[in-house]
């Protein structure tokens, strides 16, 4: 399988390093807005460097099967959008954008294409969720009334990750009404 990455800042570079390895990915495209940490990340992982573009129009090479998208959380909504009528399917790290009208859009965008969309959720697949998942859908923990979790990265970002980031303060989109939706 040929996947396309774009965005190589941290949590790219990681998934970049997870992706070479894994045995179903035969060929890895990376792209970031800065073509020189997308070199980076390439000569880290094997992996080709090419311009975002080339992730939807092929640049002279096959387009990806799939991609990957990383980039900076303002650009999440656009890239769906465009991985959506380049009829590719996509995993985008959340959130899809940073307000309830930058998400709308680019879901009606994946919709109309008929495409393929997962968002990327730490605890998604985590064995520790599931085990409590069942363990509430079997009743062995009785009638529940609430439920209370707190999950955290085990150390702050680097500064240089918050502006792209769409914030980690009281003013980030998770925590204004506005983008988050109410």
């Amino acid at each position: 399988m040929r996947i396309g990455l774009i965005g190589t800042g941290r949590i790219g570079t990681f998934h970049a390093e997870v992706l070479s390895r894994h045995p179903a990915v035969d060929s890895l495209l990376v792209a970031d807005a800065d073509p020189e940490r997308a070199a980076v990340a390439a000569t880290r992982t094997g992996a080709s460097a090419v311009p975002v573009d080339a992730m939807f129009t092929g640049g002279g090479r096959d387009l990806p099967d799939a991609l990957v998208i990383c980039s900076a959380t303002a650009a999440h909504a656009s890239l769906i959008a465009r991985a959506a009528r380049a009829g590719l399917p996509a995993f985008c790290e959340k959130p899809i954008a940073l307000d309830l009208p930058g998400t709308l859009g680019a879901l009606a965008e994946v919709e109309a294409a008929g495409s393929i969309l997962q968002l990327g959720f730490m605890r998604r697949f985590d064995a520790g969720y599931g085990e409590a998942r069942a363990a509430v859908r079997d009743g062995r923990l009785g009638r529940l009334h609430t439920v209370r979790a707190v999950t955290s990265d085990p150390a702050p970002p680097p500064a240089d990750y918050l502006p792209l980031s769409g914030g980690s303060t009281g003013t980030a989109w998770s925590t204004t009404s506005t983008s988050c939706g109410g």
